[in-house]
């Protein structure tokens, strides 16, 4: 009886320390201390650091979902240690996240010069962390591979693939002749959309998008980028598809996997290629000289995962965050979004993030040792990998901290604010993004996602239907005078 008493004893202290510590965080001032101690005193064993850190962000997952423990997420990981100053913090090695550090910029100095690089490297062969080489033929469509993600900036391929997409693909560029009306899915009404997120602000999981979202922001996806409608059948094997890679990073591969995610692929393959869209697609990648339908499975690959991607990053994340933003205060954020939608949707995405953290990973060309904000010392090594962290740089003081460069200025919601369009979240600079002519690139932003504007498009339609399900459920939507 007293050895049981011993061990239940030991094992509640077990639990008790980290929820303890869960608990402490969620006061500012404890948080930042803490940070501070995992950086200094963890750096050496980056397992430990990780774990520790992930610890620290658990109450996040109520702010950003079961992605929130990811330090990407929490700019005050910079700030704790003085990271702006450096621009430099250390990230997960993605080929051993037991030994060494992969150097992630995070200062949005830092982070501009990495993602404007003309000539900046990626690795052909890793896609999202995983090594596309040792999984099973299937898993990638004949001529996905390599993708634009994994393309140097001044390959010659990549170029024309984006030159391609820019003539072929009218409903990327800022300006369009015409934009598709919203039309809701008919089992998603504006009240079923206000019920789902006010039940996600109090349970955040197990999704970090909820499958309502996903379907509602995935059917006015493909309508604006490819002008089809995708069914109720439809929906489901497409969030399945998108969820694939995931699977992939976590090692879950096999020969009857790589045959059904070839199949999920092929319904929308087949979908976008037997659509106006589609054969006028083809026909102009023939006419340049390219395989027509390899070209298009390429496209709806990209734009799917990166555009859509399901429960994870991508213009699905961007959205839900935004709605869970307005439903925290109704009163307070309605009258903001309605005053100037585009505003408040880019000061959204610029605080709330949802598209991948970065450029990640790419490769350094020089060997270089960084001092950090804690006084440790380390090195990154030419060959190796390098990453960034657009959050964080959207966060940076010195860009959006206003005329005194403060902390809290830059943390604060502001639509409309001075420097808005130099968020990163679109790779490039929007300002510099809307000088080039067209979606191919530029000098001035020779890198940038392609869906910079039709995200913006999408999420203003979607959050129009959002306020229109808070009248109707009589939501405050007006602060009391």
């Amino acid at each position: 009886m007293g050895l049981c008493r011993c061990v239940c004893g030991v094992c509640a202290c077990l639990l008790a320390v980290p929820l303890l510590l869960i608990c402490s965080v969620c006061i500012p001032e404890v948080e930042l201390a803490y940070i501070r101690f995992v950086e200094t005193y963890a750096i050496s064993i980056p397992p430990l650091r990780l774990i520790l850190l992930i610890l620290g962000q658990v109450p996040r997952v109520w702010e950003h979902g079961p992605l929130g423990v990811g330090p990407v997420w929490n700019p005050r990981i910079v700030y704790a240690v003085n990271g702006y100053e450096t621009g430099i913090l250390p990230f997960p090695n993605p080929a051993n996240f037991t030994r060494g550090y992969m150097l992630a910029r995070v200062s949005h100095e830092q982070v501009r010069a990495v993602h404007h690089n003309p000539h900046l490297k990626r690795d052909a062969k890793r896609f999202i962390g995983v090594e596309t080489a040792k999984v099973p033929k299937g898993y990638f469509s004949e001529g996905v591979l390599p993708t634009l993600l994994q393309m140097n900036t001044d390959d010659p391929l990549r170029y024309a693939h984006r030159d391609l997409l820019s003539a072929a693909m009218p409903s990327i560029a800022e300006y369009v002749d015409s934009v598709p009306e919203f039309k809701p899915l008919p089992d998603i009404s504006p009240k079923d959309l206000v019920q789902d997120i006010s039940w996600h602000l109090k349970i955040p999981f197990p999704k970090t998008v909820s499958t309502m979202v996903q379907n509602l922001f995935a059917f006015t996806f493909y309508r604006h980028a490819f002008g089809v409608e995708l069914s109720n059948d439809e929906l489901p094997l497409l969030r399945e598809w998108l969820g694939i890679p995931g699977k992939l990073f976590l090692g879950m591969v096999s020969e009857a996997g790589a045959k059904h995610c070839r199949e999920l692929a092929k319904v929308f393959e087949d979908k976008v290629a037997a659509s106006e869209f589609g054969q006028r697609f083809m026909q102009e990648a023939e006419r340049r000289g390219m395989n027509g339908i390899e070209r298009l499975r390429k496209t709806v690959f990209e734009f799917s995962f990166a555009g859509f991607g399901g429960d994870g990053p991508g213009g699905a994340l961007a959205t839900m965050k935004m709605l869970r933003f307005i439903q925290k205060s109704p009163a307070k954020y309605v009258p903001l979004f309605q005053r100037d939608p585009e505003a408040f949707v880019l000061e959204v995405i610029r605080m709330q993030g949802g598209g991948g953290a970065g450029v990640n990973p790419w490769i350094l060309e020089a060997t270089q040792t960084f001092t950090l904000g804690t006084g440790n010392e380390v090195t990154e090594f030419a060959g190796n990998y390098g990453a960034t962290i657009a959050l964080h740089a959207n966060h940076d003081p010195a860009v959006f901290g206003g005329p005194s460069a403060d902390q809290q200025y830059a943390m604060s919601f502001i639509p409309g604010r001075e420097n808005a369009d130099r968020l990163l979240s679109f790779v490039g600079e929007l300002r510099e993004i809307r000088k080039c002519p067209n979606m191919t690139g530029c000098d001035a932003a020779p890198r940038f996602c392609l869906g910079t504007f039709m995200l913006q498009r999408i999420m203003k339609q979607i959050g129009l239907y959002y306020i229109q399900g808070l009248e109707e459920t009589h939501h405050p939507i007006r602060e009391e005078m």
